[in-house]
This record gives C-alpha cells, structure tokens and sequence, in this order.
C-alpha cells in the first residue's frame, strides 16, 4: 500500500491552515475594533475634533491587546475551514486511503497551535501592555493639545527603578490636586514632599503650598517594600524614622522623570491591560487591601483568566477538527457559523465564570479553568467519537 510521505502531509495540513488562520485574525480583529475600539476613536472625532492622523495613531497603537484575545477565535475559524476544506477536495480520503490516522492528521495544526499560545502570552505580555499605555499617553497629550483635559482621581504611579511613588487625589489635563511625592532613591533616607497643587509647565513640575519633610530611617529598612504596600507602609516608615528636616514654600520647582500623561496612561489602565507581573505586585500590595473581598476575588480571577484563556486555542482546536471534517459542515458560511456560536458560548462561559468568582462560590483559579475543561471535555468525546466512525 502506498503511503504519503509524513513531511508532505505536515506541509499539506499547514498549507491550509496558516492562510485561514490569518484570515481568521484579520477578520476577527476587525469585529473586536467594532465592538471596543470604534465608539472611542468615533467620539475623540465627532466630540473632541482629532484629526484622522491622531485617532489612526492611537488606533495602531491600541491594536495589539484587540488582536491579543483574537488569536483562540483564528483558531476555532483556521481549524474548522481548513479541514472542512481537506475534506471536501478529498485530501483527507486520500491520506486515510495511505494509512495516515485521525490523530497523525491533526498533529501538525495541533502543534501550531501550541505556538499561537505562545505567541498570545509575549503579545499580552510584553508588546499590548507597553503600547496599551503609549495609546493612553498620546491621546492625552492630543487632548491636551487642543485644550480638552479629562479628569482621573485616585492617581498613583511607581517608578521603582528610580525609587519614587507619585499620587494625587484628581488630575484634569497637566493639573493635580492634593498631590503627594515620596523618594526613596537613597539609602537610609526618605523625603516625603505634599502639595495642594502640582502643575506640569514647560518640561517640569511645580508645587505650589508644598511641605518637604526628610526622614532618616536607617540602612537596614526595605523603603522600596514599605512602598510597595502602600500609604500605610510609608506612614508606617515615617513613624519609624527620625525628621531631620521640615520645609514648607509656596512653590517648588520638582525633578520628576515622569510627565502628566506618563501618569496618567498607567492609571487610566483597566485590570484586562495589565500584565501579570503587574497583577501580581497589585495583588501583594497594600493598596487592594482597602477594597472589597469581591473586589479582591476579581483581581485574582483576571490574574488567572489571563493565564488560561491563551490555552482556550488548544481547546478550540480539538473541537474543531473533527467538526470541520463532519459532512455538510465543512463550507465557509457554515465554518463561520461554527465559529461564531462556539466564542460566543466560550465568552459567555467566561463571563459566567467571571461572575461566579467575584461571588466567592468557586476559587477564581477554578473558576478561570472551568470554560477551557469544559471545551477540553467537549473536544475528547467529539474526537473519539470521530475516531470510532472513521475506523
């Protein structure tokens, strides 16, 4: 009996899959722009007037943590089309015919796939969060540009590698009220520097009715982990210190690496923007601590959705492959038909597990897992039973 050569039949299932695939993200992105990005560069147009250039720049910029969550859905689209197609040209006849299995069939869209999630985790990871907060900074400063300022409160932003903490109670535009600046840069010592005002002008900031106060608090204190939980943790390391000097001035002149939309770009950020680490270090935080258990039980349940959701393409691609090759489900309008339904139920799933976490009736860990284990389930009888038919 002849038998197709295994390489060739890599090539030939990848040949298939890769174009639909791409078409998959394409066609995919553009609903999730209409869905989440659309009303919001439609209202930086028609209400705050940018220019097509600013609303196109914010928009690429954007784009990545959009195309982050397509990738699953490319999947379930690629696995569905391209085997359905397989099987209607009767590709999948000539390599059952060679005495090629089901299983060996698949493999190579399986184990492309285990790349895609990959490729998910480093675009949610290390390229959307970055150009997340570069879209929120650069529509900022076209904002502020044209005399627009949207107000933010509850301001905090850390830059640990330079060693100070910057927060305020409101922003609007390059000006913050009740404004507080805490450097710990050098060892043994803290400043805590308050204002009623702190404006951004010309390249640099000034607070107005400031009060510096100067703590030695000795070698031997962590400043960098008693900042990282919070108000209470600075407080807690003043109490522990020795004043050596109190100011106070009508305006001084701050030397702050940071502009007002460096800032507030990494406020304005939702949990589904942060990255892990950053989930993480919120999550060990003081600051979580003055919210809600629910609160608290939604952090950790993003925290571990972000991890498994990029799983979700393996998922969808044990159910797509035997669904492809079911007669009379193989044609385009029907595979994104399929794929259609199938993210929404996941997302829906998703949604549900969300809820049920907030509520504390299941661990945000289980409860992030529950909508990949019941596709997995799903995928494993429709395999085996597709296997038994085709044997």
């Amino acid at each position: 009996m002849y038998r197709l050569p295994l390489r060739k039949v890599d090539l030939l299932v990848l040949s298939e899959f890769i174009p639909f695939f791409l078409m998959g993200v394409a066609a995919f992105t553009l609903l999730m722009v209409a869905v989440t990005l659309f009303r919001e560069i439609l209202r930086y147009v028609a209400d705050y007037g940018l220019s097509v250039t600013q609303v196109g720049t914010f928009f690429m910029l954007a784009l990545p943590q959009t195309v982050a969550y397509t990738f699953p859905m490319a999947v379930l689209f690629a696995g569905l089309l391209s085997f359905g197609r397989m099987s209607d040209t009767n590709q999948i006849t000539a390599m059952r015919a060679g005495g090629i299995g089901f299983f060996r069939i698949i493999l190579p869209a399986l184990v492309l796939t285990w790349f895609v999630v990959l490729g998910t985790f480093i675009l949610s990871e290390k390229v959307a969060p970055q150009s997340t907060r570069a879209a929120r900074a650069y529509i900022h400063n076209a904002l502020v540009d044209k005399g627009i300022s949207v107000q933010e409160t509850d301001i905090s932003y850390m830059d640990e590698e330079a060693g100070w903490l910057f927060a305020a109670a409101s922003g609007e535009g390059n000006v913050f009220h009740e404004v507080k600046w805490w450097d710990f840069s050098r060892p043994g010592e803290f400043t805590l520097y308050t204002a009623d005002e702190g404006i951004w002008d010309m390249g640099r900031w000034e607070f107005h009715d400031a009060e510096v106060v100067h703590i030695n608090v000795g070698e031997d204190v962590d400043a960098v982990e008693m900042v990282e939980n919070g108000e209470a943790g600075l407080e807690r390391l003043a109490r522990n210190g020795n004043v050596v000097r109190f100011m106070s001035t009508p305006t001084l002149e701050m030397q702050i690496s940071r502009t007002p939309s460096d800032i507030l770009a990494e406020t304005s950020r939702d949990l589904e923007e942060m990255s892990l680490q950053e989930l993480r270090v919120y999550l060990h935080s003081q600051e979580i601590q003055s919210h809600s258990e629910a609160y608290i039980r939604k952090v950790k349940g993003t925290y571990a959705m972000k991890i498994s959701v990029p799983f979700a393409s393996i998922f969808f691609m044990l159910i797509a492959a035997p669904l492809g090759l079911t007669p009379q489900r193989s044609t385009s309008t029907m595979g994104i038909g399929f794929s259609m339904v199938l993210v929404f139920i996941y997302y829906l799933l998703t949604t549900f597990s969300v809820k049920i976490a907030e509520s504390g009736v299941m661990p945000p860990v289980v409860a992030a897992w529950l909508p990949n284990m019941l596709f997995l389930f799903a995928g494993l009888i429709l395999n085996g039973r597709f296997y038994v038919k085709s044997e």
